[in-house]
């Protein structure tokens, strides 16, 4: 037998041909590692050079800071701070409740109590008698953005719904020098905000050096740690735990979508979650949150990283992901079900997220042996087959479940009405799960049954986003119905004649019994009779997996196999040429 050689990320640098690519303005630009736009843009640019011979053009492209203008070039030369308030206080007040209806039940980005406070002293003196806190105007501008953005359902031309207001406070906003000095809880409240909000127009590297910022700044003030003999009122330490884990959270969340490592370790935060003694549901939702972030923290350190590609083999670095994805997701489909299939009760808001975010975690786990594979397919002469020898194709339908989840719960959100149009995670989630399934299609026949309505059901729902203003929806429509296109044309390709994997026919691997309970898992899961042979598809109403399920197919695949096999490509392994 010949050596082995683990299987490494082919997304990690280093293990795919370039990590770079050309904008439109010639600037070059880094593909990040777990970015679902560098996913995108990296299995377009693929498919098609492989269909066409060429480079593809980036000129009808997405690209990010591209698809907005704030009408402000970042300058705050000669700024005059205005503090009168753009709204009256009726209208102040619808705006702060549609942002409570739409962020507040996810992330902490102001303390009621404190902020409602210093509103009505506002409004008391709106005479101009008494002036107010500089950083409350400009956390009141920056919600009143975040309303703005939330009720307005039509978009005008490239201006963000919110802009001026967002503008507005950005230019009184002290800078970072000078921030560092404020009132700490206030100022990262403010950073959260303008970070979110950057985050929705898709400016994601600012919002991501904004989320940075309140990341360290929270730290500097030990807000990581269980604030033992801190010397502020315990409302004091239950506002600052909050808002550590609003920044924690979104600090996974901005990393995952540009791609890069978390700047603070989970080895050292120590912090406890608040209790909200008022609410068990809200404190229960928390602790989901941060399980799920928790875990979008270790596939980053794990799965994407140096780590899962040398010192710790690739595949085990995915079995452990799968085993902390696992924790919680039985409690988590109790307490916030999705109720998918039912005729009557609806979807809750908070589920639907909690779900979105556990099947997110699941695709960026096993995304990157879904490109081993798309790799693979294109240098073939037609589909693969993707047999179960040491557990690839149980990844691969964890993947594609997750995907199809996805698509379920995005589609009886949209018919509920509460599909988020500025918000960035039901568009990011969809997107996501569109890519997984179009590519497994092209994979593996097999792996995906009606790929067509799937597509037909996203293409829906970012037509209604772009209804509502999201100019970004209607950019990525156009980039899946590239990729789709060019996947057809690739199906039609003839035989080039180089697969090196080719067989006259499919070899499909008879189980061992370790991936004999791996197939009974998802075969439970999903309904299916034999998932491993590719002879059933997924009929279940909820496509979940329970978390003994999850634990169990991390334990059973037989990863010394799969490495060995996926590294040698030898004929008699998991990927064969139909």
């Amino acid at each position: 037998m010949p050596a082995r050689s683990a299987l490494s990320n082919p997304l990690v640098p280093g293990n795919s041909p370039s990590s770079y690519i050309i904008d439109r303005l010639g600037q070059t630009v880094y593909l990040g590692t777990s970015s679902n736009w560098s996913f995108g843009r990296r299995i377009l640019n693929m498919v098609y050079e492989r269909v066409s011979g060429k480079s593809l053009s980036p000129a009808s492209l997405l690209f990010e800071s591209s698809t907005y203008d704030l009408a402000w070039n970042g300058l705050r030369d000669n700024v005059v701070n205005d503090y009168t308030s753009p709204f009256t206080v009726d209208h102040a007040l619808f705006l702060i409740n549609a942002v409570k209806f739409h962020c507040c039940h996810l992330f902490h980005i102001f303390d009621e109590r404190v902020f409602m406070h210093q509103f009505d002293l506002f409004h008391e003196h709106s005479n101009g008698d008494t002036q107010p806190s500089i950083l409350w105007f400009i956390h009141y501008l920056l919600i009143l953005a975040f309303g703005k953005a939330f009720v307005i359902r039509i978009g005008k031309g490239r201006k963000p719904p919110g802009a001026d207001l967002f503008v507005r406070a950005m230019k009184m906003l002290p800078d970072i020098t000078f921030l560092c000095s404020a009132d700490p809880i206030q100022a990262i409240e403010v950073l959260i905000c303008a970070a979110l909000y950057l985050q929705c127009i898709d400016m994601r590297s600012a919002a991501h050096n904004i989320i940075g910022q309140a990341m360290r700044l929270a730290v500097e003030h030990g807000m990581h740690t269980n604030m033992l003999g801190h010397h502020g009122a315990e409302e004091v330490v239950e506002r600052a735990r909050d808002t550590w884990w609003t920044v924690y959270i979104l600090d996974r969340r901005m990393s995952c979508y540009m791609g890069t490592p978390v700047s603070v370790s989970d080895s050292d935060i120590t912090a406890t979650l608040p209790s909200f003694s008022d609410s068990a549901r809200k404190s229960l939702a928390l602790s989901h949150h941060v399980q799920l972030s928790k875990a979008t923290s270790i596939i980053l350190h794990t799965v994407y990283s140096k780590t899962g590609s040398g010192d710790k083999p690739f595949v085990k670095s995915v079995k452990d992901a799968l085993r902390t994805i696992a924790e919680g997701n039985d409690e988590r489909g109790s307490m916030f079900p999705v109720n998918l299939g039912k005729s009557s009760g609806g979807i809750c808001r908070l589920s639907a997220y909690l779900h979105l975010f556990h099947h997110q975690c699941l695709v960026l786990a096993t995304r990157p042996l879904l490109f081993f594979f798309w790799q693979k397919r294109l240098k073939s002469h037609g589909s693969l087959r993707v047999t179960s020898r040491g557990g690839a194709r149980s990844l691969l339908r964890v993947c594609v479940s997750s995907a199809k989840q996805t698509m379920r719960i995005l589609e009886a959100l949209q018919g509920q009405g509460l599909l988020e149009s500025f918000l960035p995670f039901d568009r990011e989630a969809g997107i996501s799960a569109a890519m997984v399934l179009c590519l497994a299609a092209s994979i593996d026949e097999s792996l995906l049954r009606n790929q067509s309505s799937w597509l037909e059901t996203i293409y829906d729902i970012l037509d209604e986003m772009t209804s509502r203003g999201n100019v970004i929806a209607g950019l990525q429509k156009s980039e899946l119905q590239q990729l789709d296109d060019n996947i057809k044309q690739l199906q039609n390709l003839p035989s080039n004649g180089h697969d090196a994997g080719q067989t006259s026919a499919p070899n499909i691997a008879t189980p061992t019994s370790p991936e004999a309970a791996a197939a009974a898992a998802i075969a439970s899961a999903e309904g299916a009779s034999d998932i491993l042979d590719g002879s059933g598809d997924f009929s279940s109403d909820d496509g979940l997996f329970n978390g003994n399920q999850l634990q169990l197919l991390a334990e059973t695949f037989d990863f010394d196999q799969f490495d060995y096999w996926l590294a040698t490509g030898n004929l008699s392994g998991p990927i064969h040429s139909l």
